[in-house]
């Protein structure tokens, strides 16, 4: 399942690249494809080079620019554009520093284009902004809008080459988006939304950590803290992710277990209840990665098998790649499955009796290899997808990652226990403000963390490669200083070759 992933994510990458044409996909994966079912016992890297080819043709299907009039590939004009289309994701308000106005952004599904002699239809997404607009908009995914603004590229990371920029004055709404099963999950959260707000009123940065922590909103968050926790390579906690994940589900399981569901069972219950988690929360990949992975975990025994990580891991990368191709490129989903891969390599590699004994042994060991695998790979991540260097990230986490526990578990219980939301709303404020303060501190810190050029992306690959040898496949004193030797070479990269 391993060598599956890995194959599907070359495939796409290389398909990434428009060197090798359409036709020349299809031809080449119907060709591998027959042959491996003809030397399938002979030779299992056939199989694996069909899957690639068939993982990169499916990235071509995939991308906007295989239409001929997909908008992707129009000339941009040095004039304002007009476009029709529908919102093809969540949208999301970035208020202004005066609190009255913000931006609105959201992912945008083109289907006419304005030209100089009419609309012409097209296919392809864009990004659009909305500047200058009030918070009640309330914009939903599926509307059908017609906007005028400024098309141009994008200069920023995204899985979207173009953006269109737009004022509040140049959209209209054609239609509403009718029912679906995103829009459906968003109203759930907002109704589950006022629970955590009682007692909350007169706390609004507490309030805007506790939301962002349980329920994923991250628009009323203040710019300035938002931009603390970046910097101290925090931001991680507010991805929907595992975590959240297993918290929700462990409370789910609690309740089962009073209830005297057979623990075998549990899967059949939890996850549906957690998929319902899933899509209220906006669906993201890192949230979608924890669910296939408790899925496989919560389904081995119903099928007499044991749970396997790595094989999760593997599984829930190739589903989610396959359904969104483009996913590939983007930066969450890296950042999501690059950490979790090396969490998994990295305990694998740990002996063991240095994680048994008491509990507090156990959980103090684990935190500490949590943090400094996860972040000797998101620290060179977060400096190539967002130019900024966070070495205070690998003490960070052991303070940031159990009082994130503590909030989501406080959140959850305010949720769940309607009667008494206010007692557990006001226990969560106590790990805010802790929470919070740490994260100040941290960021004083003289070196903490400072902007730097993004690092070549030869550099990265090379650091990243070394460090998974050095804790997957090194076995003698030899191979671990050619690992070693090989992430120096990709610090020097780094430091003196630009």
């Amino acid at each position: 399942m391993v060598g599956i992933a890995m194959a599907t994510a070359v495939g796409m990458l290389v398909s990434s690249t428009e060197l090798l044409p359409l036709s020349f996909l299809f031809a080449a994966a119907a060709l591998s494809v027959t042959s491996a079912f003809i030397f399938l016992r002979k030779s299992r890297a056939l199989v694996f080079i069909s899957i690639a080819l068939t993982a990169a043709l499916r990235f071509g299907l995939g991308h906007p620019d295989v239409a001929a009039d997909s908008i992707n590939r129009t000339a941009l004009p040095d004039a304002r554009s007009g476009v029709i289309g529908r919102i093809a994701g969540d949208p999301r308000f970035y208020a202004y520093d005066d609190g009255e106005e913000g931006s609105w952004s959201f992912p945008f599904q083109c289907l006419e284009y304005k030209v100089s002699n009419g609309w012409k239809t097209v296919s392809g997404q864009i990004d659009l902004q909305i500047h200058a607009a009030p918070a009640e908009l309330l914009f939903e995914p599926g509307d059908r809008l017609r906007v005028s603004g400024w098309l141009a590229e994008k200069t920023f990371p995204g899985r979207n080459r173009l953006e269109l920029d737009a004022r509040a004055e140049d959209w209209e709404r054609l239609e509403g988006g009718g029912f679906s099963m995103k829009k459906w999950g968003g109203a759930l959260r907002d109704s589950l939304a006022p629970r955590l707000e009682q007692g909350m009123q007169e706390l609004p940065v507490q309030l805007a950590v506790l939301k962002a922590l349980v329920l994923g909103y991250r628009e009323d968050m203040p710019r300035e803290t938002l931009d603390m926790f970046k910097r101290t390579g925090s931001m991680h906690i507010f991805a929907i992710s595992g975590l959240h994940v297993g918290i929700v589900g462990f409370l789910l399981a609690l309740v089962l277990k009073m209830l005297g569901v057979p623990r075998g069972k549990f899967g059949l219950v939890l996850i549906p209840l957690l998929g319902l988690y899933v899509l209220s929360t906006g669906m993201k990949s890192s949230a979608l990665r924890a669910l296939l992975m408790a899925a496989v975990f919560l389904l081995a025994p119903l099928f007499k098998r044991r749970p396997d990580i790595p094989s999760s891991v593997a599984f829930a990368a190739v589903i989610l790649l396959y359904f969104q191709p483009l996913e590939i490129l983007s930066p969450g989903f890296i950042f999501s499955f690059a950490v979790v891969s090396f969490l998994v390599m990295a305990f694998a590699a740990v002996p063991q009796h240095w994680i048994q004994g008491p509990w507090i042994k156990t959980y103090v060991v684990s935190l500490g290899i949590t943090s400094l695998a996860a972040s000797t790979v998101a620290i060179p991540l977060g400096a190539l997808f967002f130019g900024q260097f966070s070495p205070i990230a690998v003490c960070g986490n052991l303070i940031v990652v159990p009082l994130t526990f503590c909030i989501v578990l406080c959140g959850w219980l305010s949720i769940v226990l309607p009667l008494v939301s206010t007692v557990f709303n006001h226990a969560a404020v106590v790990f805010i403000d802790l929470l919070l303060g740490s994260v100040h501190v941290l960021d004083g810190i003289p070196g903490s963390s400072w902007p730097v050029d993004p690092p070549s992306v030869v550099a990265v690959l090379l650091w990243l490669g070394s460090l998974t040898a050095l804790v997957t496949a090194c076995t003698t004193r030899r191979q671990r200083e050619v690992a070693i030797g090989c992430a120096l070479c990709a610090v020097c990269l780094v430091l003196f070759g630009g």
